[in-house]
């Protein structure tokens, strides 16, 4: 009676599972085939993530100045010539976390983040881009004073383009900077993050109207505080992301094929010390509008491979459906998403079932708490964004997770174990979670946003730890100078 009963809530669980991911594909599949006699758009489709955690790749403001030497850097660059330019941006953030590790613990703290750059152009197809960054915390008790919360004063980009990403076929860029591809579910500048992320990388973009398809092999930079950062030798990421804005009317597909290597030797939170890595990911998002008021944002990788004497199996998905009611003075847009990442269902097997989320912009992907990674996962969310003016936005956010299989761990956001596995566990809910967020831009150069986040844990929690509530109020603000 006992395996009966089990056997029927996995069945229904599973019967859950698809459901959900057949009534989100059915509508990107309806959407598709409504776009037939649409015109193609020129321009790529938004991300559909809310929260703002794409990175800005350039610190400067383009166009009139009329507050003059409010914004000083954005002041001197008018005044000098046009091959040699400066940027500047500040952020402070205000932070409290009760409820770390899901224990009663807190910590309340500030966070301070300065980016100074320097863009030199001799010529439209030859720059030179430097960026340094001084990341501190103030005020911690529980949190470290270490990255990514602390790392002062170091090299965040220095790379030279040959060629221009706007005009001609291709450019050539070589040295440290932010890679940021899509909606950064696999690769971006984490930006959310004191710290943020760069790489070490060579890479070749090839664009024309319509499309780019960037090459690029890279070395994620190892941050240590009080030293120049560094990549850490054959930890390598090879990859080839292509963007397609014509192929199908009013959206962009995105096809991409990467390849991860890391050393058996060094333990990393990908490899869990089960020893070298040789893993292939090869996924697509596609994304865009139809029927004016509806948007979609799909992406789904597949994983093969090796770690140590483990072969690879393992795979991902993101669904997004929203509509837009244009007509109405706060301009709601409406949501529902899916996201998946398989876990190692059989630890004991020789197959590795683990999604390796590589290196994404993690917050707000999963949550805006960001207590969960896109590893062993499910998440079924639920949301509206408001405009309230020409300078508010309003979001609220309802999110319920579950873990894919109990035989693998709870992983955090950063992609580690949070909480190792838990098969005594008598349920895979991981808890419901609530987030409510408000963002104010006030002009092209500063911006303001505050919320709070709140987990409510499962039962899951309940029996696998402290089972402590998580809450994550926050107010920042962000000025480009």
């Amino acid at each position: 009676m006992i395996r009966t009963c089990s056997t029927s809530r996995r069945a229904a669980r599973k019967t859950k599972h698809l459901s959900r991911i057949f009534v989100l594909s059915a509508v990107v599949a309806g959407s598709a085939m409504a776009q037939q006699y649409t015109p193609p758009s020129t321009e790529p489709f938004q991300p559909d993530t809310p929260g703002e955690s794409h990175a800005s790749t350039d610190l400067r403001v383009t166009g009139p100045n009329p507050d003059g030497w409010l914004f000083p850097i954005t002041q001197l660059d008018q005044l000098l010539p046009h091959w040699i330019q400066f940027g500047g941006q500040f952020r402070d953030r205000v932070e409290s976390q009760d409820g770390l590790k899901f224990a009663p613990v807190n910590d309340t703290y500030d966070l301070t983040q300065l980016r100074l750059g320097i863009y030199i152009q001799p010529t439209h197809w030859l720059e030179f881009v430097g960026v340094t960054q001084d990341a501190r915390v103030f005020f911690n008790h529980e949190v470290g004073t270490i990255p990514p919360y602390q790392n002062i004063w170091d090299i965040r980009e220095a790379y030279a383009q040959i060629g221009s990403s706007t005009e001609g076929w291709f450019d050539l860029i070589g040295g440290r900077e932010m890679l940021s591809f899509g909606d950064e579910r696999v690769i971006g500048p984490s930006d959310w993050l004191n710290m943020g992320r760069t790489f070490d990388t060579a890479r070749l973009d090839l664009h024309h109207p319509g499309f780019k398809v960037s090459i690029f092999a890279s070395s994620v930079i190892i941050a240590r505080d009080g030293v120049i950062d560094h990549h850490l030798e054959g930890n390598n990421l090879y990859g080839i992301y292509s963007s397609l804005t014509h192929f199908i009317p009013r959206a962009t597909f995105e096809p991409y094929v990467l390849w991860r290597v890391a050393p058996g030797n060094v333990p990393l939170l990908e490899t869990e010390g089960h020893g070298a890595l040789s893993e292939v990911t090869g996924g697509a998002r596609l994304a865009g509008t139809f029927l004016g008021n509806f948007d979609y944002d799909v992406e789904m990788n597949k994983q093969t491979g090796s770690l140590g004497v483990y072969t690879i199996d393992a795979w991902a998905g993101h669904w997004n459906a929203g509509y837009t009611f244009k007509n109405t003075r706060t301009q709601p847009r409406v949501f529902a998403e899916y996201n998946y990442a398989s876990g190692n269902k059989n630890p004991d097997s020789n197959t590795w079932g683990t999604h390796d989320q590589l290196y994404p912009s993690a917050h707000d992907k999963m949550s805006f708490a960001d207590q969960f990674g896109w590893r062993n996962i499910e998440d079924f969310r639920t949301g509206v964004d408001e405009k309230v003016g020409k300078k508010w936005t309003l979001t609220e956010m309802f999110d319920d997770f579950w873990l894919a299989t109990r035989n693998d761990a709870v992983y955090a956001s950063s992609g580690a174990v949070a909480i190792a596995a838990h098969p005594g566990a008598t349920s895979s809910h991981l808890g419901d979670e609530l987030d409510l967020i408000a963002e104010y831009e006030q002009n092209k150069h500063v911006n303001y946003g505050f919320g709070l986040a709140h987990l409510f844990t499962g039962k899951y929690l309940n029996e696998a730890s402290d089972g402590k509530d998580y809450n994550y109020p926050f107010a920042y603000v962000t000025y480009i100078f």
